[in-house]
């Protein structure tokens, strides 16, 4: 084998045997996956476009980086997109009462609903917490 094949196989091999470490660094799958990619993108284009196996490793490290980098930019895009979904439910409120622990469901018939005990939490329903009235299904927000 000829010392350039012999050259860019080794610089391949390096940038290869770089890839899973540095994916392991990444904190989702998504990251890692992301990081995997530009791993091997960038020690690929690292080890044709230089001239030892310095700039496949280098161009590993870099395309990781980017690769972790855009897969986090998309991760933060998709939370941001599905809360913005949900915050665009606007919910009816329910009405107070002398108790603090009972409201009366905006929804007909308008039932007295016991909010002294959240199934989720164990503690008594916040204002702002959603409740479903039992009768109807309806979901509405604590006053």
């Amino acid at each position: 084998m000829n010392s350039p094949t012999k050259s860019l196989l080794r610089t391949v091999v390096a940038a290869l045997a770089a890839a899973p470490l540095l994916t392991l660094s990444s904190c989702t799958q998504s990251q890692a996956e992301g990081a995997g990619i530009g791993a091997l993108a960038g020690g690929a284009l690292g080890a044709i476009a230089g001239d030892d196996s310095s700039d496949a490793i280098r161009g590993a490290a870099i395309g990781a980086a980017a690769g972790a980098g855009v897969a986090a930019l998309k991760e933060q895009n998709d939370r941001k997109r599905a809360s913005q979904q949900t915050a665009g439910v606007r919910y009816k409120k329910g009405y107070k009462t002398k108790n603090p622990y009972q409201v009366i469901s905006p929804f007909p018939p308008n039932n007295l609903i016991d909010i002294s005990k959240n199934p989720k939490t164990g503690k008594p329903f916040q204002s702002g917490d959603l409740a479903r009235d039992p009768s109807n299904k309806q979901i509405f927000r604590i006053p």
